[in-house]
């Protein structure tokens, strides 16, 4: 009978695991039609390298996009074997490990509140929260869900050292947070955290447990602590525009808690930019207001022994701490992905506060699940692409800077020049210090052959920022200008800081291929190529270069690689014919293939040397 019951009840966790698993999935549906976003995918998945290479020193030796996180770029990188570019495949990755993460929420929540009906609500809030679309829908952002999963399996760890006192739990702890440290550095709050874990599971504190057996998560913490801030400065993301005062940052960090108190209860108007308030003084009244009232609301929790509220209070809090911008990190106060854990805490207090039947606790949870469901389905279409992810953002915050010059790049890249002027001109509108906006409209002046006015802005942009990307782009300008000189210059002066970026080389290998100094601008494309040796307009270049130099095995070895890289490169197999012609062999495949492929100066070679 015993092993009966216990299949049955293992039966019924595997139905009920499938039942939450299909509540998720249909909650994130659409999310299978939704595309690559233009922020972080293209450099940490789309292009990168690395990734597409499964790079692993690459991985442990380098940072992206601020971060470094060697286990996030490994997940990637088998994301790209199996899917490539297939954003459907990658966001299925994010939902599926979004899924198991819930699973750790249910497992972890219930060790600590001894209900499964109490664990599972939190669960359930946990995953289809609109607050955790973000992280979910951003392909990108993966790195949060995985850093997530090992920092609740390390919890889990130590939640069954506490109760149990085998130090195996203890090390498997210590490995889970190495993993998700090395996942993403937010992770380095988590010696806190088991702080509060003592405090809530052991009815008597020592020393030795309380401080001295944190001591090897401590010094994990701290080491990643310093090389997150010399990878974020690095990267510029240390934002000195909102380096304040520690009396304002104090008070914006009590507004930014408010902020996410509010949209927990009531998650409307979701966005991805959520700008600094405009009333400063207003803002940092009411953020002192809310510090006050937090203060003195963890003295009366601690003084009456409620555990679990005071518990899930302060875990909410303290995985905040890093992104509250004590430290300026971006250009936003608030950000959804950055309640993806801290969601949990909520959760907790929650259903530790008020006594609650278990059949009102089911009904509210009933009903909780419809709500949130429903807007998270709606919010997840927001996701669909670039275009209507910045547009949701301008509908909420139409003076949001960032947002517009995002927008007016992304019609930039659909070729809608006349959308693009319009947000990038509104985008310099409200920041006449955003340098980017300068850069990208630039680019924009650039591309439709406006080259004095791309000059100017890009002009702008280098003495607003001394931005390495307007220098490259000033010196395509320059170049397609034919003035070789300046176009060197201002490549030059990117290779100091950044020897072995492509497109600065690239600049260079076509300008002393105009000075006809052949050796040297070789020596620039085999640069290039080894750099970034994905794009085939890169071998095309070097193709030609071969053949000034009648070098013509070398150059149709490139220019095949082009084909292969692109089957329809047409100018390609127009340069393979005429490097065939000079070899005495037959060039009359590739110059048809090229003609049919629209490339209209093969006709002429073709009706000569195929008639």
């Amino acid at each position: 009978m015993k092993t009966n019951s216990k299949n049955i009840d293992v039966k019924l966790t595997i139905l009920y695991a499938l039942v939450f698993s299909a509540l998720v999935i249909a909650v994130y549906f659409k999310l299978f039609s939704a595309k690559f976003i233009s922020w972080d995918d293209g450099e940490v998945i789309v292009n990168n390298k690395a990734v597409h290479q499964f790079d692993l020193k690459a991985f442990f030796t380098n940072y992206y996009v601020g971060n470094y996180a060697p286990i996030s770029m490994i997940g990637f990188a088998i994301d790209w074997i199996v899917f490539k570019g297939n954003a459907a495949g990658h966001h299925a990755m994010s939902l599926l490990f979004h899924i198991i993460n819930g699973a750790l929420v249910y497992y972890l929540t219930n060790l600590l509140l001894q209900n499964k009906l109490k664990a599972l609500f939190c669960a359930i809030i946990f995953c289809i929260h609109p607050f955790q679309v973000e992280t979910v829908a951003w392909a990108s952002a993966k790195n949060n869900i995985m850093y997530s999963m090992f920092f609740l399996l390390g919890l889990i760890q130590y939640t069954e050292y506490c109760l149990k006192g085998n130090k195996k739990y203890y090390l498997y702890s210590l490995l889970f947070f190495i993993l998700s440290v090395l996942s993403k550095p937010s992770a380095i709050c988590f010696p806190l955290v088991l702080l509060l874990l003592d405090y809530l599971l052991k009815t008597k504190i020592d020393v030795k447990s309380f401080f001295i057996n944190k001591i090897p998560f401590v010094i994990v913490a701290l080491i990643f602590g310093f090389v997150t801030i010399y990878t974020r400065t690095e990267d510029k993301f240390i934002n000195q525009n909102h380096a304040y005062a520690i009396h304002e940052r104090i008070g914006y960090s009590g507004y930014g808690i408010l902020q996410y108190l509010y949209k927990f209860f009531l998650p409307v108007n979701l966005s991805v930019i959520y700008p600094y308030p405009q009333n400063k003084l207003i803002s940092i009244i009411i953020g002192y207001v809310v510090v006050m009232g937090l203060i003195f609301a963890f003295y009366k929790l601690y003084k009456s022994a409620s555990k679990l509220i005071l518990f899930g209070v302060l875990f909410f809090i303290v995985n905040l701490l890093l992104v509250l911008q004590f430290i300026p990190f971006g250009e936003v106060l608030t950000a959804d992905r950055y309640m993806y854990l801290p969601i949990i805490g909520l959760s907790m207090a929650l259903v530790s506060i008020v006594p609650i039947k278990e059949n009102q606790l089911k009904i509210i949870g009933i009903i909780f699940t419809l709500i949130f469901g429903a807007l998270t389905f709606m919010r997840v279409s927001v996701w669909k692409n670039s275009i209507s992810l910045y547009s949701d953002i301008i509908k909420k915050y139409p003076h949001s800077y960032v947002a517009l010059n995002s927008l007016g790049a992304e019609y930039m890249l659909n070729k809608n020049y006349d959308m693009s002027i319009r947000y990038l001109n509104s985008a310099i509108n409200e920041n006449p210090e955003y340098y980017k906006g300068y850069y990208n409209r630039g680019l924009l002046y650039a591309q439709t052959n406006r080259m004095q006015n791309a000059l100017r802005d890009f002009d702008k942009a280098i003495v607003l920022k001394q931005y390495p990307k307007a220098y490259v782009a000033r010196a395509n300008a320059y170049y397609t200008l034919k003035d070789l000189s300046k176009a060197i210059n201002d490549a030059e002066i990117v290779l100091k800081t950044d020897p072995d970026n492509p497109k600065a080389n690239y600049v260079l290998a076509n300008c002393y291929d105009d000075l006809n100094q052949f050796d040297k601008s070789l020596g620039y494309y085999n640069k290039v190529i080894l750099t970034s040796s994905e794009n085939p307009l890169y071998y095309m270049r070097r193709a030609i270069l071969y053949g000034k130099m009648q070098q013509y095995s070398l150059c149709l070895k490139d220019l095949d690689t082009c084909t292969l890289m692109d089957a329809n490169y047409a100018e390609a197999y127009y340069w393979k014919g005429v490097v065939k012609v000079n070899m005495k062999q037959n060039p009359c495949a590739d110059l048809k293939k090229a003609f049919d492929l629209g490339f209209t100066a093969a006709q002429q070679p073709l009706a000569t040397y195929c008639r």
